[in-house]
């Protein structure tokens, strides 16, 4: 007899997990599917992965009971500072800053490490007894047939749902299968992302310096270290990709500057192309994406993995609702839901990160003094510099109840 669940997430990684912890208490069956087997354990290196968690993220993993367990290795954002800048040369004095205290909720946001995040969601996912674990599988074909999905598992197990989501990364395979097409656009751009420690302390401030060849991003960490997401042109990444430590750090700091002392390299270093990946829509046939399997942004905000967590937080909410309503919650009219709630966020941002890589990724002196008067313009008017860590923090608009710190 097939096993029948009432959804099956495709992909477990930081998105995938969140969707299934958020279901867990629904009363729905739930089963997770991936080719990892077990949690990870925590490593003592940094693997150039951290992100920044925006409040409203902060609030879903504080209704889930995840935080106090990931709140050690968390470094608050306390300030952010953007500007122009120059190799050599450091910031324009035309800046705009961002203080926390301005806020009407603590931080701007919290940076934390892969490793830590990761952890703290798969431990807690696998010893959940609501959610059903298939690891080491992958799904190898999807059917859709009245009422149901049919799974084919690479251990030859055939598995139905009521509802599949894909979360299977920005070469989704659950949407290929589902026939949903994927615009990508080439930035022709590399990020080199590593972590440095550095002599003076950084007192949880963020940097952003906006270089011709691509933004550099100088983000807090735990421990007096701080999350470089360094973009260059892939020619001039290639290159400084292949130079010894020593060599790379006189690169950077001829870019970082001195604001911070010396700085040190901690761990290693990783390189990543950059492209916008978005899925023309974002279900199907009872079939919903969420994360990067349904759109892949710039990181030059930051706030890729903050779009996935609204993904999960809304489709979430949706699925158990309907359910509570006695409705099929694999249907075309529930999921237009899920998609109508998700079409606006989702424009936005991938918009606003493409035309601000855009904007500020080139030497144009016309385009560098209109970038200079308006931060500097921003960063003179209180509502105005108000009103954008307000949308930054994701604590605007229309939230679902977890981002909201309720329970659903």
């Amino acid at each position: 007899m097939k096993e029948t669940y009432d959804v099956i997430i495709g992909g477990v990684g930081i998105v995938g997990a969140m969707m299934a912890l958020s279901l867990a208490d629904s009363g729905l069956k739930v089963a997770v599917i991936d080719e990892v087997a077990t949690a990870p354990k925590k490593s003592s290196n940094f693997d150039g992965r951290a992100y920044a968690l925006s409040p409203s993220t902060f609030r879903m993993l504080s209704c889930l009971k995840l935080w106090n367990d990931l709140a050690t290795d968390v470094q608050p954002i306390l300030d952010i500072k953007v500007s122009d800048g120059l190799a050599g040369l450091g910031a324009s004095p035309l800046h705009m800053h961002l203080d926390h205290r301005e806020m009407e909720e603590g931080p701007i946001g919290f940076m934390v490490e892969d490793r830590y995040l990761r952890k703290v969601l798969l431990d807690k996912l696998i010893v959940s007894r609501q959610i059903d674990k298939i690891f080491r599988t992958s799904i190898i074909n999807q059917k859709i047939l009245p009422g149901y999905v049919e799974i084919e598992l690479s251990n030859n197990k055939i598995i139905t749902t009521k509802i599949l989501v894909g979360s299977d990364g920005r070469q989704s395979k659950i949407a290929s299968n589902a026939g949903i097409k994927r615009t990508i656009y080439d930035y022709n751009q590399t990020s080199l992302v590593c972590a440095v420690s550095h002599e003076h302390d950084h007192f949880g401030e963020a940097h952003q310096f906006f270089m011709p060849n691509g933004p550099l991003a100088i983000l807090p960490l735990t421990q007096n270290r701080s999350s470089i997401v360094w973009t260059e042109t892939n020619v001039v990444a290639q290159r400084i990709a292949q130079l010894g430590n020593k060599e790379f750090l006189k690169e950077l700091k001829y870019r970082f500057g001195d604001f911070r002392g010396q700085i040190f390299l901690e761990g290693k270093r990783y390189s990543y192309p950059l492209s916008l990946s978005m899925s023309d829509k974002i279900y199907s046939n009872r079939v919903a994406l969420i994360g990067d399997a349904a759109h892949a942004l710039h990181p030059v905000a930051g706030q890729g993995l903050n779009l996935g967590m609204r993904d999960a937080a809304s489709l979430a909410e949706v699925l158990i609702f309907a359910n509570r309503r006695g409705e099929d919650i694999g249907s075309l009219a529930v999921l237009k839901r899920y998609s109508s709630w998700r079409q606006l966020d989702r424009a936005l941002l991938s918009g606003f990160t493409h035309t601000v890589n855009k904007l500020f990724s080139n030497d144009s002196l016309i385009l560098r003094a209109v970038r200079d008067l308006s931060m500097a313009t921003i960063n003179k008017i209180p509502f105005l510099r108000r009103s954008l860590m307000a949308e930054a923090s994701g604590l605007e608009g229309d939230l679902p109840l977890l981002l909201r710190g309720k329970h659903i």
